[in-house]
């Protein structure tokens, strides 16, 4: 072969520069050197670092201008440093490469392989079984890595990808094995914190979005620099980008939502429950994926996995789940804020549609509205708020300063609003322990629903299946039963010999007048009272206006009761498939 125009390729997975044999640097010397050896001419180098030779979804620009080149008549000879630089994907895809090479007249040389000739049929042959042990590597690498990140996924650790919003990571000793545990970010742990505390206070999640932006806090790619700036662009091109070119990228609530819902943000170790990746029908048709969401990880014997250093207590977080999934009710927050007795924080309720009741001014008058929307039904309902208070407050005293100690309905009530009592002023670590097991026992009951939903739905059929729902049943029944003992026995040791206050039972004349105990309690103090011993307050529409408007017999009163547990709930009526 006289005047032969060799070009070189040269690829590597890794995006860097070492002085191992297989990096950028030595593969373009050996290369070269190759080149210079048989007396051919070097033609150019086609590159493409960073770029992984398995998966073919990976664009590999190099490979393809230089395959252009071939196509052009522009090259003789393609030299690279081993078979598995141009391809790892097997032996079939090796052959696909060398017979377009050799329809257009083009060997292919080695130089880990020099044995390797294109020219001669032992030569494509003996090709053809490195490219097979080429795969056959990459298979078992592949095979090791999966392996090795579920091993370290089993453990809690985190895997792969940059820690989540609000953590960076550290790498720790369990045993002998290292995993990667996720500590606060001095910085955005803050802002985490800060978003925490605005969904409990009832701002919306696009409201925390829009504070965010007009402060201008970066988002997590925005805070890392130039690297961010290249994943911002790529999720331009993508179409997934939440910001217009040349502008940051913004915060969203979709955002904000993902962030509080981590399950990590507790210190729990998360998985991903109802996540598809994208695939492709018979008929060849996209067909999309699904997002899923990260739930929290548990081990053996259904316990949460308590694994990362948390941003907020888990008692905490329980109770953001309860009012993101709206089991807590809060009012969303108007810029003007005026302290009211009922209003802000879920207790008081219109009577028709059940939206919150908020504070309002018409004039010099200070009224309740509901902050539903105005239609046919109500034409949003209003009404006074010092009548409103007066009357929440008087029979809340009248009724307790009138307990009838024979009536089971008044023990019952007293008793209830007794361990509510008891749970606020608690701070021993019985209290928060509680609050924990009964947010934890109710996302426990909600997997059971899940796992029977999707037991319907067909996600367990066949023998597998069904093996693998009798073993998520089993244990999650298990921790239920658990929980539900250790309810048991937290609010019995909680509540053992707590009363209310005596001087709530004995109050003498106007029960809300000059000198009562309701007198003397500040605003906070008044509505944590009430809690104790009210569910709900709702107001119905009005029957008459001005002198014959019925106010007062207008609001309703829902009294404090214990949660009513459904017999669904029992663990012994749930049958075990």
């Amino acid at each position: 072969m006289d005047d032969v125009r060799a070009v070189c390729y040269i690829r590597q997975s890794k995006k860097r520069e070492d002085d191992s044999q297989g990096s950028p640097i030595a593969q373009r010397e050996r290369c070269a050197a190759m080149i210079a050896s048989k007396g051919w001419d070097h033609a150019g180098v086609f590159e493409d670092i960073g770029k992984s030779g398995w998966d073919p979804r990976v664009s590999r620009p190099g490979f393809e201008e230089m395959m252009t080149a071939v196509r052009a008549g522009e090259v003789d000879a393609v030299v690279v440093f081993a078979l598995s630089r141009l391809t790892r994907q097997g032996a079939l895809e090796a052959m696909r490469i060398i017979d377009e090479l050799q329809k257009h007249g083009v060997t292919l040389v080695s130089v880990e392989e020099p044995y390797l000739d294109t020219s001669t049929p032992v030569g494509v042959g003996i090709l053809a079984i490195i490219a097979g042990l080429a795969q056959q590597e990459s298979d078992m690498k592949s095979a090791f890595i999966t392996a090795t990140k579920s091993t370290l996924r089993d453990m809690g650790s985190h895997v792969s990808g940059r820690p989540p919003y609000g953590f960076t990571s550290e790498r720790v000793e369990k045993g002998k094995v290292t995993v990667v545990r996720l500590v606060p970010h001095e910085t955005e742990a803050a802002h985490v914190r800060w978003m925490v505390q605005q969904i409990r206070e009832g701002m919306s999640l696009h409201a925390i979005a829009v504070k965010l932006n007009s402060r201008q806090i970066p988002t997590q790619v925005m805070g890392m620099g130039e690297k961010g700036e290249r994943i911002l662009a790529a999720r331009r091109r993508a179409g997934r980008a939440n910001s217009e070119e040349g502008k940051p990228a913004a915060w969203r609530a979709g955002n904000i939502a993902r962030i509080l819902r981590d399950p990590r943000l507790a210190g729990f170790a998360a998985v991903w429950e109802g996540r598809v990746f994208p695939s492709t029908d018979e008929q060849g048709n996209r067909v999309p994926g699904k997002g899923g969401k990260r739930v929290v990880q548990r081990d053996v014997d259904g316990k949460p996995m308590s694994v990362h250093e948390p941003i907020i207590p888990p008692a905490e977080w329980w109770a953001l789940q309860d009012i993101l999934d709206g089991r807590t009710p809060v009012v969303a927050r108007s810029g003007k804020r005026v302290p009211s007795l009922l209003a802000g924080y879920g207790l008081f309720l219109c009577g028709v549609c059940g939206g919150p009741m908020v504070v309002d001014r018409r004039a010099d008058t200070m009224l309740y509205r509901c902050n539903g929307p105005k239609d046919e039904s109500h034409g949003g309902l209003a009404i006074k708020m010092d009548v409103v208070d007066d009357e929440v407050a008087r029979r809340t005293w009248d009724r307790l300063t009138a307990m009838d100690p024979s009536d089971p309905e008044d023990i019952e009530w007293l008793a209830e609003a007794a361990e509510r009592f008891a749970l606020q002023h608690e701070t021993g670590e019985r209290a928060e322990e509680l609050a924990v097991v009964r947010s934890e026992l109710e996302h426990v009951r909600g997997a059971l629903e899940t796992l029977y939903d999707d037991r319907e739905a067909g996600d367990y059929d066949g023998p597998t299946g069904t093996a693998r729902f009798r073993e998520a049943n089993k244990r999650l029944q298990a921790h239920e039963q658990r929980l539900m003992e250790r309810v048991t026995e937290l609010d019995t040791s909680i509540t053992t010999g707590v009363t209310i206050p005596s001087d709530w039972t004995d109050v003498e004349g106007d029960v809300v007048g000059p000198g009562s105990p309701w007198s003397r309690m500040n605003l906070t103090e008044k509505r944590a009272f009430l809690n104790f011993f009210i569910d709900r307050v709702t107001a119905d529409k009005s029957v008459g206006r001005g002198r014959n408007a019925n106010t007062r017999d207008r609001v309703k009163i829902q009294w404090a009761s214990p949660p009513v547990q459904a017999e669904d709930d029992d663990p012994e009526s749930v049958k075990n498939a």
